[in-house]
């Protein structure tokens, strides 16, 4: 477990008396993943705000009438505003998704105004934008960010001046990649970082690996779960721009795929201008860029199960070897994909609340 040597005492007190354990009947990585999918979540946001951010087309400097749609939801009492914080979904997902509004509702009861946001294509933001997202669609992410930026300096600019609020981001699963990439790709202007502070949980940090992981003969039953998801994305994307009417070819190309592999390939890489499906798997797995622009990131925070059934935990095990400052990594040895239910709750919700308390 590697930890930051700038963290409070009180963070790495809280780690070592809370660590994480499965609690019955979320017994194992499997389980610990699905647990989400069988919860019906009955709470309900009391301050949402709606947020329509401009983007451009994608591989375009064009605004085209194109927008993320995000949700503002805000503490109670905005006089203890810790900051804001940016929550991304993952593969397939949406605000929707119950493991992003339950971290979001977490943070906002303790302070952090949290927007939620749903990227290109997806949940309920399907129609305001064409395309789909993908790993490194930073173009649309900061924009978002930047943009989330002057809203809020007008929206809370007195609590702003008092206070230097933070703004940090968490990425789930594969809104971790997302986050990631953005922050490498941002231009720093006077050595400012696109976020203060980034949590990525369960996070694939090269693309090649987690799709062999997937296609892998015992995880056949997730595979067609998140493709089937993907492909009704594209489906109501296509249908909406009335590309499917009366094209038969496009029906069974989407009908046929097979793997998630397939789709980045057909899809995925040649929408965002990616050369072939390696290209697209490379120049979008943030492993091969940390290195040499570690100094775009800001802290980091890595939580990552070894018996994650999707996403191979080794390469996360690796960035210790890069830099000890500025990353925080915590492996457990349980805890799925995504998962990490103990008795007392989601045990990475916890981390990432008190994680950003204590920067």
């Amino acid at each position: 477990m590697g930890r930051n040597n700038s963290i409070s005492f009180s963070f790495s007190d809280y780690v070592k008396n809370k660590p994480f354990r499965e609690v019955l009947p979320w017994i194992g990585g499997d389980l610990q993943t699905l647990r989400d999918t069988f919860v019906i979540d009955f709470g309900k946001s009391k301050k949402n705000k709606k947020i329509f951010f401009p983007i451009n087309k994608i591989l375009s400097k064009k605004f085209e009438c194109d927008y993320l749609l995000g949700f503002l939801e805000l503490p109670e009492n905005l006089k203890s505003l810790r900051g804001f914080v940016i929550v991304t979904h993952g593969l397939g997902g949406s605000t929707k998704r119950f493991g992003l509004r339950r971290i979001s509702r977490k943070l906002a009861n303790n302070g952090f105004g949290v927007l939620k946001l749903n990227l290109r294509g997806s949940g309920s933001a399907r129609y305001l934008a064409k395309g789909n997202y993908c790993a490194r669609c930073s173009s649309d992410v900061i924009s978002a960010i930047d943009y989330f930026k002057k809203f809020i300096n007008l929206e809370f600019k007195d609590f702003i001046k008092m206070n230097n609020l933070p703004i940090y981001g968490v990425g789930l699963s594969l809104g971790g990649t997302i986050l990631l990439n953005a922050c490498l790709d941002y231009d720093e202007d006077k050595g400012e970082k696109l976020l203060d502070g980034l949590a990525c949980v369960s996070t694939p940090l090269d693309l090649s690996s987690c799709s062999l992981c997937i296609e892998k003969p015992r995880n056949s039953i997730y595979q067609k779960w998140l493709l089937h998801r993907l492909k009704n994305q594209l489906w109501e994307g296509f249908n909406d721009e009335g590309k499917l009417l009366d094209n038969e070819k496009l029906k069974i190309k989407i009908r046929n795929l097979k793997s998630i592999r397939e789709f980045d390939q057909k899809f995925t890489a040649p929408s965002w201008g990616f050369n072939s499906l390696e290209d697209y798997y490379i120049k979008a797995s943030p492993i091969f860029r940390i290195k040499n622009s570690i100094k775009k990131l800001p802290p980091t925070l890595f939580i990552h199960a070894k018996d994650d059934p999707w996403v191979p935990y080794k390469d996360t095990l690796n960035l210790r070897k890069e830099s000890i400052d500025k990353f925080t990594i915590f492996i457990t040895e349980k805890g799925g994909h995504n998962g990490f239910h103990s008795i007392n709750g989601c045990w990475s919700d916890e981390v990432v609340e008190n994680w950003f308390i204590s920067i």
